[in-house]
């Protein structure tokens, strides 16, 4: 049985989340009340930017908010803007799995430098002769399921950076094996590092440690939690610019999952 979620918790800045590792930026998320949403014909739905999941802090603004429903189709949404959050409400009106996204958003620009090989960002007067501008690309995403699982909504976009759920999103159970699929521009990333994070509990001594894994030779990785109950999956992928006088683009993937007993 899928659990109910309490809505709440954190988000935050893009420019901090350029600049600094996944792990310790303001990461953003969706969080529906519900994962199971049988029975029901809508289901409330937050944005935000965090740093402790799931309780915002930044409102997560988009132009393309959209459900994708069992059928493939996509249907834009209308969220309400609250000082730490955006929350709408989603149509679940029919049998199958839901793609709940804020879309493609773009976000602020930062000065970054290849260094050794990897992108490192600076504050725009201590950065290097040859560093670029880097765009930040946003996209979070949430499934939802009314009754029997369907696999329409799970197929990539074939733009950007995304996961493509190997093992369907209503079917992750602790202490099991759940696959999915690093894309960009739907192609597999190969040793791609993913970030996975537990929901906070605010009255535990200590914070839960994320982990890090990382995709295979064929795009795919493979997680197992212990414990039923919400986590939040990231990664963040950099691109040199396409040519002169153009930003490079930082994008980052976000996917809350359910974990059942």
């Amino acid at each position: 049985m899928i659990r109910s979620l309490r809505a709440g918790l954190l988000g935050g800045a893009l420019l901090l989340a350029l600049a600094v590792p996944a792990a310790q930026a303001h990461s953003p998320y969706l969080l529906p009340t519900v994962f199971d949403v049988t029975d029901r014909k809508v289901v409330t739905v937050q944005g935000a930017f965090t740093e402790d999941f799931f309780t915002p802090e930044v409102v997560m603004k988009s132009d393309g908010y959209a459900v994708i429903g069992p059928d493939g189709a996509r249907a834009p949404l209308r969220p309400t803007y609250l000082s730490e959050v955006a929350v709408f409400e989603a149509p679940v009106d029919k049998p199958g799995t839901y793609r709940i996204t804020t879309g493609q958003r773009a976000g602020r620009t930062a000065k970054a430098a290849l260094v050794n090989g990897e992108w490192k960002f600076f504050e725009v007067d201590k950065a290097p002769p040859d560093a670029v501008d880097m765009q930040s690309l946003t996209l979070a995403e949430v499934y939802v399921t009314q009754g029997a699982p369907s696999d329409a909504a799970l197929a990539p976009i074939g733009k950007g950076l995304e996961f493509h759920p190997i093992t369907h999103p209503s079917k992750i159970v602790a202490g099991r094996d759940a696959v999915f699929e690093v894309l960009f521009d739907g192609k597999p990333l190969a040793h791609q590092p993913v970030t996975l994070s537990a929901a906070v509990d605010p009255y535990a001594d200590a914070k839960p440690a994320p982990s890090t894994v990382a995709s295979d030779v064929r795009g795919r990785f493979t997680i197992k939690v212990d414990r039923p109950g919400a986590y939040h999956l990231q990664t963040r992928y950099r691109v040199a610019p396409a040519g002169a006088g153009q930003p490079g683009q930082s994008f980052t993937y976000a996917l809350t999952i359910e974990s059942l007993r």
